[in-house]
């Protein structure tokens, strides 16, 4: 009867028409050469569809236009096409009137302007990323599990976006610190612990909603996570120790850099506070590092945050010096002390303080109006070589460790 013909999901043999199913009319009606049939009980029947690819579901239906096939293909690509303009356009939109009318704006939350800032670049890529999904699910896809595959390359893409936005976002951290005082606002090393919290904190999330949507187990990973974390911890106690002893010193803030302290056994001026120690430069420029946890553990005494320098010792003369000139030297040195623009007036004490081995001492006291340690020596010198002057000019020697020996004669 010639060779059987496939058209509309009925095969004709020998001019009869046999409905059969399939699952595609079409390639089956382009390459009939694919269609084995044979003689089984006396009637033709399909044996075997061998096919490589097929479209399904080729139809488009517009109100009561229904078309099919090529049409049908052309009307798709055409709706996808649309939708990727569309897309371009609110893009472009966004761009050039949305984002710049939004950040004009006067907003009451301080950080609407940092998210709408580091969102303008991902929401434009977001309007691009709509567009392509939406353009590839309305075309008819004949590889089985593509839709599924086109959705979940959709939302790790949306997801990466908004991580993008948030990690650009790091300015919100600096928000934590609005109501503190402009000192700790000021401080660039807590500002930089903030602004890198939140970027790890940023990427954690981000690796964490990545792989649930991938389909990893995320509560055994947090669990495996917790258990390395406290291996960690116990392993490294001493840095973490540091590393929070630095955020305390950060936070309380009992010295900065550039500041004069003493902690335990070392002096000098401290030119670095990182979140492990603190470096302090002494007088013969010797770098001493300090652990935090040790400073957080000693005294420190930070002479920064003193208004003046204590400048007191004892003045030793000797024993032949007679009371009168003992009186006009204390009132001397007291004139000179009041006098001087480098000692805090009503603090100045000359005074007969005790009786030596080999010199009789007198009190001087006087607290000079400085904090930093190099203008605080240039006032002591002054002030030491003023004492010798009024020494030289009242007859008074000064006394040094002496030892008188008798001999007896018999």
């Amino acid at each position: 009867c010639g060779r059987p013909s496939l058209s509309r999901g009925h095969l004709k043999i020998c001019a009869k028409n046999v409905k059969v199913i399939l699952s595609s009319s079409l390639l089956c009606k382009l390459l009939p050469g694919w269609v084995r049939y044979g003689i089984i009980d006396g009637s033709y029947k399909i044996q075997e569809v061998i096919m490589i690819f097929s479209i399904r579901d080729l139809s488009f239906e517009f109100g009561s236009v229904l078309l099919e096939g090529w049409f049908a293909l052309a009307a798709r690509a055409g709706c996808a096409l649309l939708i990727l303009l569309a897309a371009w356009l609110v893009r472009r939109w966004l761009s050039k009137k949305g984002i710049p009318a939004l950040l004009a704006r006067k907003w009451h939350f301080n950080g609407t302007p940092i998210l709408l800032r580091s969102f303008a670049v991902p929401i434009q890529r977001m309007c691009t990323a709509v567009g392509v999904y939406l353009a590839a699910a309305s075309l008819p896809w004949a590889i089985p599990g593509i839709a599924k595959l086109l959705l979940v390359c959709f939302r790790l893409v949306m997801t990466l976006l908004v991580c993008e936005g948030l990690y650009a976002a790091s300015d919100l951290a600096d928000l934590l610190l609005a109501s503190c005082s402009p000192e700790i606002r000021s401080n660039k090393t807590l500002c930089s612990l903030l602004d890198t919290a939140y970027k790890v904190l940023v990427i954690v999330l981000c690796v964490a909603a990545l792989a649930q949507e991938v389909g990893f187990p995320i509560g055994s990973i947090v669990a495996g996570a917790g258990l390395v974390g406290l291996t960690i911890s116990l392993a490294a106690q001493e840095s973490a120790s540091n590393l929070f002893s630095g955020i305390v010193i950060l936070l309380d803030k009992p010295f900065s850099v550039g500041d004069w302290i003493t902690v335990g056994d070392v002096e000098g001026e401290v030119i670095d506070i990182n979140f492990r120690s603190t470096r302090i430069r002494s007088l013969d420029k010797t770098i001493n590092v300090v652990t935090n946890s040790k400073i957080c553990s000693s005294t420190v005494q930070n002479a920064a945050l003193r208004t003046m320098r204590p400048y007191k010792f004892n003045l030793g003369v000797t024993y032949g010096t007679t009371r009168p000139k003992l009186e006009q030297l204390m009132k001397d040195l007291q004139t000179m002390l009041d006098a001087s623009p480098y000692t805090n007036k009503g603090t100045n004490i000359v005074q007969l303080a005790n009786f030596g081995d080999s010199s009789i001492n007198i009190l001087v006291s006087a607290y000079l109006l400085t904090n930093a340690y190099a203008e605080f020596l240039q006032m002591q010198n002054d002030l030491n070589l003023n004492i010798m002057d009024i020494m030289q000019a009242d007859g008074v020697d000064f006394a040094f460790p002496s030892t008188s020996v008798y001999i007896e004669k018999n």
